[in-house]
């Protein structure tokens, strides 16, 4: 299968694990989905990463479209991002993707052994 169809499986599955469980089952179940399908290790990590980067913004952006607040200007003051709340979201992204794709990666690699 293609890096384009383990994304999408993996963006779903993450959505429907994100709804009932806590946010930490999401890379327990990207292990596992990478176990299952025996994912190529060569490409295990960036699959994971692209699909937990896209989960991770798509629900940040979608929560505050839903509840607009003025918590994400705040944070993005918090943080060195000078109130820049576009880049709070990539940054959510970026550390969505690396978690997601560190537990790709896990269960990729459980399966090569």
């Amino acid at each position: 299968m293609s890096k384009l169809i383990y994304s999408i499986i993996l963006v779903v599955i993450g959505a429907l694990v994100g709804i009932y469980l806590p946010w930490y089952a999401m890379g327990v179940a990207f292990g596992l989905v990478a176990f299952v399908l025996n994912m190529p290790l060569k490409s295990s990590f960036v699959t994971g990463f692209l699909a937990g980067f896209v989960l991770w913004v798509v629900s940040a952006l979608w929560l505050d479209l839903q509840h607009p607040s003025t918590l994400p200007s705040r944070m993005a003051q918090v943080f060195p991002l000078k109130g820049n709340v576009f880049a709070l979201f990539v940054l959510t992204g970026v550390l969505g993707g690396l978690f997601s794709g560190i537990w790709t990666w896990a269960g990729a690699r459980l399966r090569q052994k």
